[in-house]
C-alpha cells in the first residue's frame, strides 16, 4: 500500500472513531471529493478560510499542536495570490450544532468563498483547495477540488505558487495579511447563560436531535427523569416550539480550552487544567482534563427565549455518553428528591 493511501485510511479511521452525525458526513464529503488538475476558478479573487485537520491521539483524546503549519502555508498563500483571511482547527468549526452554523455566520459575515483544508498526521501532509458549496455540510459529495500531497509543506507551497502562476486565472487578491490569522472562537449563547437547571424541565419534553445512533442515546437517556424525544437533526426550533417542545438539547465538542470559551466559562490565567465534577447517587467523582484534551460539553437550551442552561458544575467528559450522564447525574442531584 502506498504512502498516500495508507495515510488517509489511517487519517479518516482516526476521524470516524471520534465523530458523530455531522462531523461524519462532512468526512464522507471529503472523501468522495473528485479531484481534478484545475485550480477553483475564483480563488485567486475571493476570501479562503483554511481549516486544519490533525490526527489526534486516539486513546488520549490529545489535540497535537498545529498552529506552527500556519506560518508556512500562508506564506506560500501570498506568494500565490490566495487571500487566507483566518486559519481554524477542523475539530473547533464542527464543535457542535449551534457552533458550527455560528461559525459559518462568521464566513459569511467574512464573504468567505473558498476552502482551504489541510489534512496532517505530523509527517505527511494533504493540501485540498476547494470552493465552499453548502450551507449544512460545507462541500457537496463528489464535488471538484484540487490537492496536493508531501512531506515537505514548504515545498507543497511552492507548487500552489507555480500552479497559481500557470494559470489563467483571475488574479485580484492584493491586500494578503503577511502572517496567519487565528480565527477567533463563536459563542453559542446568545442570550442569558444560566448556569443551574430549570425546574420546569419536569413538566417538559426535552427534544434531542439525533446526532448519534438512536438506541445508543437510549442507553444513557434512561437516567434522564423526565420525557424526552429523539429529533431529525437540523430540527427548526420554531418546527420544535410548534410540536410542543419548548427545551433542546445541544453539546460542544473540542478542547476544553476551546469549549469553555464557546460556552463562555473563563480562563485561569497560567491554568493548563480542569477538573470535571459529577455526583452519582450523592458520590462526588472527579476527572482532571489538560486544556488540549478533546471533550464533550451538554447543555439545554429553551427555544422560546433562547436561554441556555449548562448546569452548576463544570462536567465534561471524552465521551459523549459519559458526559451526558454527567449532565443527567448532576442535573438529577440538583432537581430530583427521592
Amino acid at each position: 500500500m502506498n504512502k498516500i493511501k495508507s495515510f488517509l485510511l489511517l487519517f479518516y479511521f482516526g476521524l470516524y472513531t471520534v465523530t458523530v452525525a455531522q462531523e461524519a458526513v462532512i468526512n464522507e464529503r471529503i472523501e468522495s471529493l473528485n479531484f481534478i488538475d484545475q485550480l477553483p476558478e475564483e480563488i485567486l479573487s475571493t476570501k479562503t478560510v483554511v481549516i486544519v485537520k490533525t490526527l489526534n491521539n486516539q486513546q488520549s483524546g490529545i489535540r497535537p499542536e498545529w498552529k506552527s503549519v500556519a506560518s508556512v502555508v500562508q506564506k506560500g498563500m501570498v506568494k500565490s495570490g490566495i487571500d487566507a483571511v483566518a486559519y481554524y482547527h477542523f475539530d473547533d468549526l464542527l464543535s457542535g450544532y449551534e457552533s458550527y452554523h455560528a461559525f459559518l455566520d462568521e464566513f459569511d459575515e467574512r464573504d468567505v468563498k473558498h476552502a482551504a483544508f489541510l489534512l496532517t498526521d505530523g509527517a505527511f501532509y494533504r493540501l485540498i483547495l476547494l470552493k465552499l458549496t453548502d450551507r449544512q455540510f460545507l462541500i457537496e459529495q463528489n464535488q471538484n477540488a484540487w490537492k496536493i500531497d508531501g512531506k515537505d509543506l514548504a515545498a507543497m507551497m511552492e507548487d500552489v505558487y507555480r500552479k497559481a502562476a500557470n494559470s489563467k486565472l483571475e488574479s485580484t487578491n492584493l491586500l494578503i495579511i503577511e502572517t496567519p490569522e487565528f480565527g477567533e472562537m463563536v459563542h453559542v449563547i446568545k442570550k442569558r447563560r444560566s448556569d443551574f437547571y430549570d425546574l420546569n424541565f419536569a413538566s417538559e419534553t426535552l427534544a434531542i436531535p439525533q446526532f448519534a445512533d438512536s438506541s445508543e442515546i437510549a442507553k444513557v437517556m434512561v437516567d434522564y427523569p423526565y420525557k424526552w424525544k429523539i429529533v431529525p437533526l437540523g430540527s427548526d426550533e420554531k418546527e420544535l416550539r410548534s410540536q410542543g417542545l419548548q427545551y433542546v438539547l445541544y453539546y460542544c465538542h473540542s478542547t476544553v480550552e476551546s469549549v469553555r470559551s464557546l460556552l463562555e466559562y473563563p480562563l485561569g490565567e497560567n491554568q493548563s487544567a480542569y477538573v470535571s465534577e459529577v455526583i452519582e447517587n450523592g458520590q462526588t467523582q472527579v476527572t482532571t482534563h489538560t486544556l488540549n484534551t478533546n471533550v464533550y460539553k451538554f447543555y439545554v437550551k429553551h427555544i422560546y427565549s433562547q436561554n441556555v442552561f449548562i448546569g452548576k458544575k463544570w462536567d465534561p467528559a471524552k465521551s459523549w455518553q459519559d458526559a451526558l450522564k454527567n449532565y443527567i447525574f448532576n442535573m438529577r442531584h440538583e432537581l430530583v428528591r427521592n
